[in-house]
């Protein structure tokens, strides 16, 4: 896999900001490596439109989360995906009355960016959206607010309660300046159940939602209620559960399971020991 750190400046956020991508490359067995002949004009000539998964971090993360604290590189290199990792503040992906549109953002201009760089799908189902805690939320509220971009959804421990109960207007929270003069309660553009009601009577196609929470995070009862909601609509998801609490060792198994079992992808097929 190509590791690039990109610094751009963004239109949607007015200032510079930090993207960190994994894009799929020559891998020893497509070229021979125990051979002296060498090819790879095969592989640059054959290879692109690469399925293209964004990643979206959690509170006090950055840009570099999933790369320190994940295998996501190995997982991606077998199947050929590319993984294009934003920073996102603690903004929860919002557009903010500050200035800064993180949905805009993630939604529109990032994937123009992407697009215009790098040989990615420009196909909604082989776009896909992901994040872990804060950033699984915000996966999970574009994915189901913008399917005409994402296939697939990945949320992994988000807060599928309503978000007020976070945010007290009469206290700060690392959250607050994502919220200010904003509606945020039940009906509004943050309301998951609302957004998958509204997917469900819409005749637009709908994002595929993977859903997951250890037994042991303070987020589990309200992921398994919003589980329930979503069966009781009859909205196509997968719900994945199991030992653990909020951290990397339940969101990396879940990762690779989701692009391993879940996602539309092929294996790339690769030379152990290499």
């Amino acid at each position: 896999m190509a590791s690039i750190q990109l610094k751009i400046y963004s239109a949607a956020l007015k200032t510079r900001t930090n993207v960190n991508v994994f894009l799929p490359s020559l891998l020893p067995d497509q070229n021979g490596a125990t051979k002296r002949k060498h090819d790879f004009t095969t592989y640059y000539e054959t290879h692109k439109d690469f399925p293209v998964l964004y990643l979206l971090h959690g509170t006090f993360g950055d840009e570099g989360d999933w790369q320190r604290f994940t295998r996501i590189e190995d997982y991606a290199r077998n199947h050929n995906l590319a993984v294009v990792m934003p920073y996102g503040e603690n903004s929860f992906y919002r557009d903010t009355d500050a200035g800064k549109d993180y949905e805009t953002y993630i939604t529109q201009e990032l994937p123009q960016v992407i697009q215009w760089m790098f040989p990615v799908s420009k196909k909604r189902e082989d776009t896909f959206i992901g994040g872990l805690s804060m950033g699984g939320t915000g996966a999970v509220r574009l994915g189901l607010a913008h399917p005409e971009i994402y296939g697939y959804t990945i949320g992994l421990s988000a807060v599928t309660d309503p978000i007020e109960n976070l945010i007290d207007k009469e206290e700060f929270t690392v959250w607050s300046h994502a919220f200010v003069n904003s509606e945020h309660g039940q009906g509004s553009a943050d309301d998951l159940y609302d957004l998958a009601d509204k997917a469900m009577k819409s005749e637009k196609v709908r994002t595929k939602l993977y859903l997951a929470v250890g037994t042991g995070d303070f987020l589990y009862e309200g992921n398994c209620k919003y589980h329930e909601y979503l069966e009781k609509i009859g909205y196509e998801h997968v719900f994945s559960t199991g030992e653990g609490i909020h951290n990397f060792d339940f969101w990396d198994p879940q990762i690779r399971k989701a692009i391993h079992e879940w996602l539309p992808l092929q294996s790339a097929g690769r030379v152990a020991g290499l």
